[in-house]
């Protein structure tokens, strides 16, 4: 054999190697029907509900999936910001704006994340903002509440309220339960109506689970919460979501201004004339220049403004503006006088809930 045949040969081999291992690093991902090698989990934490196992799985490229019993994963969103589940097998995350966000697989699309919202003296439910941190169990497992940067600290929602805000189609929301910032913390009442099983097996996956080791901020007393659901104890009261209003939320135009009403009383109002933006609240004004167009948001009472730039802003009844998009913002979408979309590039992005 000629050094041309070797030569040969060893080239061969070498691509032979390859194709062998690509093929077989393929079939072990996909003879374990994950979407992931395990190589690429970067944390992973458990929840029991009904006695079926749930699996949050974070990859290190910030995929996030939610695995129940022997079903296949769910893709959940890709964030830098991780989720955590609660004992109701809830998931909770603090998102970037210092807004805190819920998904649930047993009520509502996973697939959606829904703000925490607090009903408003105007009669409106803003997203909680100034989030801090969040509050976990004693051991560092499950979150039970959240901190404001104010120093206020409350419960999260327990499954009944969750279930009562979906069947409201998200028109109504329960007070926040406040912690107790000193003395013996009562533990969240567990609900009494049993989170939907979901149809799946129970049995244990394949993945390695890691419960994730999150520190309690030493600020707070951090209440002790069974992982698992328990009955209703008679001697805590369970906090009831807000009563239904009807009181209707309407815009008109009055004096040249477009006016948000409810009811008979005007929360707020604006004028658009020549690109400057003027906006009257409860209790302050503001002035913008540069503006293409403007609308109230109907569920929150906000007031969004397009810029000429691309730019799209919300304001509160209070005055706090807030960008929500950056650029390549290029028209509001109405829907009954209010804004419910807005177009960003050839895209549109829904923003009936900021």
């Amino acid at each position: 054999m000629n050094k041309k045949t070797h030569k040969y040969v060893a080239l061969l081999t070498m691509l032979a190697m390859v194709v062998c291992t690509m093929f077989c690093t393929n079939t072990t991902k996909a003879g374990s029907n994950l979407p992931w090698n395990e190589s690429e989990i970067a944390e992973t934490s458990t929840c029991v509900v009904n006695g079926v196992e749930r699996i949050l799985i974070i990859l290190a490229n910030n995929d996030m999936y939610l695995k129940i019993g022997n079903d296949d994963p769910i893709y959940l969103t890709h964030s830098t910001t991780p989720f955590k589940f609660d004992k109701y097998g809830t998931l909770w995350c603090i998102k970037t704006n210092d807004v805190i966000y819920w998904k649930s697989y047993d009520f509502g699309e996973i697939d959606v994340s829904y703000p925490v919202r607090v009903p408003n003296n105007d009669g409106y439910f803003p997203p909680v903002e100034d989030v801090e941190s969040f509050i976990f169990d004693t051991n560092g497992q499950f979150v039970i509440g959240f901190k404001l940067m104010s120093g206020d600290s409350y419960y999260t929602y327990t499954a009944d309220e969750i279930k009562s805000i979906m069947d409201s189609d998200r028109s109504q929301y329960p007070d926040l339960r406040p912690i107790p910032s000193s003395g013996n913390t009562p533990t969240p009442t567990p609900s009494n109506i049993p989170t939907p099983t979901p149809t799946v097996p129970a049995a244990t996956p394949t993945i390695p689970v890691a419960t994730p080791n999150v520190p309690i901020s030493p600020a707070t007393p951090t209440p002790t919460v069974s992982p698992m659901f328990t009955p209703s104890t008679p001697d805590i009261p369970v906090v009831t979501p807000a009563p239904v209003t009807n009181t209707k939320i309407s815009v008109a135009k009055k004096g040249g201004y477009n006016c948000l009403s409810l009811g008979s009383k005007i929360t707020s109002k604006y004028k658009l004339t020549k690109g400057k933006l003027a906006w009257k609240g409860s209790s302050k004004s503001k002035k913008y220049s540069g503006v293409k167009s403007a609308a109230f948001i109907e569920k929150s009472g906000n007031l969004v403004f397009l810029t000429k730039k691309g730019k799209v802003y919300t304001l509160s009844s209070k005055g706090t503006k807030k960008c929500i998009v950056k650029k390549n913002g290029k028209k509001l979408i109405l829907k009954n006088k209010f804004a419910v979309k807005v177009q960003v590039g050839k895209k549109f992005i829904n923003i009936a809930n900021k």
